[in-house]
């Protein structure tokens, strides 16, 4: 492993933290929660295809890295697990309707 493989590994790792922070302050805008793992995804994904046009990725094989970099970093900035379960609810995870949010109902 070069120089160039450790730091675009680095910066996907690293990029976790900011990936969920992002995700956080992108939260209020969105009100269906199926949808953060997508953000989550969608800034790993920019956030790695920046690095890596940075640090001068030329060869496909490098461009291929950091793609799946960038899908790593956001499904673990989303959590894998609750990303499944949050898009296998459904419309039960939607934020305006509190009612059936997660199907509990207050006379269960």
């Amino acid at each position: 492993m070069d120089g160039n493989d450790f730091i675009t590994s680095v910066v996907a790792l690293g990029g976790v933290p900011l990936i969920m922070g992002l995700v956080q302050l992108f939260k209020p805008f969105i009100t269906d929660t199926r949808f953060y793992p997508l953000v989550a995804l969608a800034f790993g994904l920019a956030i790695n295809l920046i690095a890596g046009w940075a640090l001068g990725a030329s060869a496909s094989s490098e461009w291929v890295t950091v793609l799946f970099n960038g899908i790593i970093a956001g499904m673990a900035a989303s959590g894998l697990y609750s990303a499944g379960s949050t898009l296998k609810e459904g419309e039960a995870a939607d934020k305006r309707d509190p009612l059936h949010e997660g199907d509990q109902h207050e006379t269960d």
